[in-house]
């Protein structure tokens, strides 16, 4: 990754196209970076949805996630590799479950797995990303349209229930919810280090 997008950097800069600045660079070295991790993330989905034969699965997980999550935030891998395989793995177990559960759970059980999703949704979105921080009044918004897209989403699915597309639907929301809750997870256990770590210095000085 590093040394692709030292090679697309270093070529806008020859071709004048960015300037020679650090900051620049920079900015559009992250943005490569990130615009490059996202389509491998894209097309390693839906390759892996025409391996296993879920192809319509594929497309409706990334449909979902991308839309949903642009919206709510959630769980950022420390690699652009952990990215992509947890992007992967996710999938899998999403098809893998919708291919078990599909058409077995009761109606109530659905509706639960929905209130759950938008409750959380409602409490914990938007998660920042610490290179996109969002200031206050932008939370609000994002919060509100996460949460009406996430109900819209869900009731699609509850509407088509009783196909696999619609409980794919539902299993997808609820796994976002699921990221949402480990990226909440991790930060605590970051700042928990941060105050371990403040910690052992205030004794050391003492």
């Amino acid at each position: 990754m590093n040394y692709l997008v030292s090679k697309i950097v270093t070529f806008l800069t020859e071709q004048e196209v960015i300037s020679s600045e650090s900051d620049v660079q920079d900015f559009y070295r992250y943005g490569i970076e990130i615009s490059i991790s996202s389509f491998l993330n894209i097309f390693l989905v839906l390759l892996l949805g025409i391996i296993i034969n879920h192809i319509a699965e594929s497309i409706i997980f990334l449909l979902l996630f991308i839309l949903i999550r642009s919206f709510t935030g959630g769980y950022h891998a420390d690699t652009y590799f952990r990215c992509n395989l947890l992007m992967c793995t996710t999938f899998i177990l999403t098809a893998l479950a919708n291919s078990i559960f599909s058409n077995k759970f009761s109606l109530l059980i659905i509706i639960v797995l929905i209130c759950v999703t938008e409750l959380i949704v409602s409490i914990l979105g938007p998660i920042e990303n610490k290179n996109k921080p969002i200031d206050d009044s932008k939370k609000i918004k994002l919060k509100i349209t996460g949460t009406a897209m996430t109900s819209i989403i869900n009731c699609a699915g509850l509407i088509l229930r009783e196909s696999y597309l619609g409980t794919m639907i539902i299993f997808t929301t609820f796994l976002i919810v699921l990221l949402m809750i480990a990226a909440k997870v991790k930060e605590a256990k970051i700042q928990e280090r941060g105050g371990n770590s403040c910690e052992k210095v205030q004794e050391n000085d003492s």
